[in-house]
């Protein structure tokens, strides 16, 4: 699945500085980030799928915790979310985007 060109999903900031969302990047809790961005962005899977490139079905298995990510599929999230730099770093990324 390819991304939607220059579609990045807008993510309320405030999101970022939720206790439970700051837990999750810690943790790299990509499981809970996902759950997380469906209750208080309102993103389905589809919507996640569609800004990261990554199949729906594939974001459920990370969801269910049935699959873990790689380091290229958090990156990849990250991006296509518009993750801050601050939590970018919280989750172990580098701060800019690739």
């Amino acid at each position: 699945m390819e991304r939607r060109a220059g579609w990045v999903a807008r993510v309320p900031d405030s999101l970022w500085s939720r206790l439970e969302v700051v837990a999750a990047l810690e943790a790299r809790d990509i499981a809970s980030l996902l759950a997380l961005l469906r209750r208080y962005a309102g993103y389905s899977q589809n919507d996640i799928a569609g800004v990261t490139g990554i199949a729906q079905g594939r974001i459920s298995e990370y969801m269910r915790r049935r699959r873990l990510p790689t380091l290229d599929t958090i990156e990849r999230i990250a991006d296509g979310v518009g993750m801050p730099p601050d939590s970018r770093r919280r989750l172990g990324l580098a701060p800019e985007p690739r």
